[in-house]
């Protein structure tokens, strides 16, 4: 119990209780160079990780990378043939479900993916593509696929014609960059305002790297876990319900050694063997030659550095995860953002006895993106109401 841990609040937290907001988020994707199979690496540990949640009462949301399942969508004929069954209707069936289960599906978006090809069991991809900036329509308008707006735009209407059927609410107001690569922010603020995107979960503080493309989260203007944003930059505070509300990945720095446990090596591990056997012809292929993996020459380079470690409940232990959440016991009134990926979800008895603990702890509270997005915008629209109007410095003329 967390009670024995010295979790519990003592001081008034989010919403003006005392409740820790516990926000589960899952990338649910096949690999971005287009190796795997969606079956084995979506499909299968996305069923045992919900059925994991329902069990303790948890909400997952589920980030829906729509740059494959557009890809998925423009081949299922061929897919269906070479592979036996859609991985485009597998993964429909599979969102639709979770959302009529009390899960909550927002928008992830790879846009290598955009304009993909598929031939002889092979994809290929546009690696130029990696970074949502690095679209060469720029920022563009939201008829235009290979823009920013364009892509966010037509993301965002994919979830939404897909989920409204069966929940008529339902929104698609929260963003995830595929690889956390949402710089420059610039057109990225401007195209998700276009698009009616109200947050983005990108933010990794720490977080820098030059492989396979350049980003750097290293300096987060502000101290919070959740801030308004400035019109031009996502790591930068800015007034409050003016621009996006960034969320971002609960992390930690740590020395990268750090990295060395069992359940994070087991997934490193399955995702290189994976893409090895899919590079050797047995699976789903790409002639793509970037891997996910680091190689032991950049291992061995960072060894000793400090880099940023995620809160990632497919890579820790039950242990590692308590040990997490008791170090947040005095900052409530920010929310801590759990991440995962379908294809790394090797973890599931560690997974399972962590819910089971924070089920157990009454000052926890499992918030979907949505829910808590809806929240924090009608804090910040009731602030606005409550501000008084500006004053007029200039002197009346006489």
């Amino acid at each position: 119990m967390f009670v024995r841990m010295g979790l519990h609040a003592r001081n008034r937290g989010f919403g003006g209780t005392e409740l820790l907001p516990l926000i589960l988020t899952l990338d649910y994707e096949t690999f971005g160079s287009g190796v795997g199979d969606v079956m084995r690496d979506v499909i299968e540990p996305t069923r045992r990780l919900l059925s994991i949640c329902d069990k303790h009462q948890a909400k997952m949301t589920i980030m829906f990378e729509v740059g494959e399942y557009w890809a998925f969508e423009r081949y299922e004929s061929q897919l269906r043939k070479d592979l036996g069954y859609s991985p485009w209707e597998q993964m429909r069936g599979q969102a639709v479900d979770a959302v009529q289960r009390g899960h909550d599906i927002q928008l992830h978006l790879h846009p290598q993916w955009i304009g993909a090809t598929y031939n002889r069991g092979a994809w290929q991809l546009e690696n130029r593509y990696w970074r949502l900036a690095d679209l060469p329509g720029g920022l563009g308008g939201k008829d235009q696929i290979t823009s920013i707006t364009g892509a966010l735009h037509a993301g965002k209407q994919t979830l939404e014609c897909m989920i409204r059927p069966v929940k008529a609410d339902y929104e698609c107001v929260c963003f995830r960059a595929g690889g956390f690569y949402a710089q420059p922010s610039r057109d990225v603020i401007a195209g998700m305002k276009e698009a009616g995107l109200r947050m983005d979960s990108s933010v990794v503080r720490g977080y820098r790297t030059d492989t396979p493309f350049s980003v750097d989260y290293s300096n987060v203007k502000t101290d919070k876990l959740v801030w308004w944003t400035t019109d031009t930059e996502l790591v930068a505070e800015g007034r409050p319900g003016e621009n996006i509300l960034e969320l971002a990945v609960s992390s930690r720095m740590e020395p990268y050694w750090n990295s060395f446990k069992w359940a994070k090596l087991r997934a490193a591990m399955r995702r290189r063997k994976t893409e090895r056997a899919s590079r050797a012809g047995k699976g789903s292929g790409s002639s793509n030659n970037i891997s996910s993996v680091p190689s032991c020459r950049t291992v061995l380079r960072k060894m000793l550095r400090k880099h940023a470690g995620t809160f990632d409940f497919c890579k820790l232990s039950r242990k590692d995860m308590l040990k997490r959440i008791r170090e947040h016991a005095g900052h409530l009134d920010q929310p801590l953002v759990l991440i995962g990926h379908s294809k790394d979800f090797v973890n599931d008895r560690n997974f399972d006895k962590f819910l089971s603990n924070v089920h157990q702890d009454a000052t926890v509270q499992f918030m979907t993106m949505s829910e808590y997005t809806r929240t924090r915008v009608r804090d910040a629209t009731r602030a606005e109401r409550g501000r008084p109007a500006p004053c007029d410095s200039q002197p009346a003329a006489g």
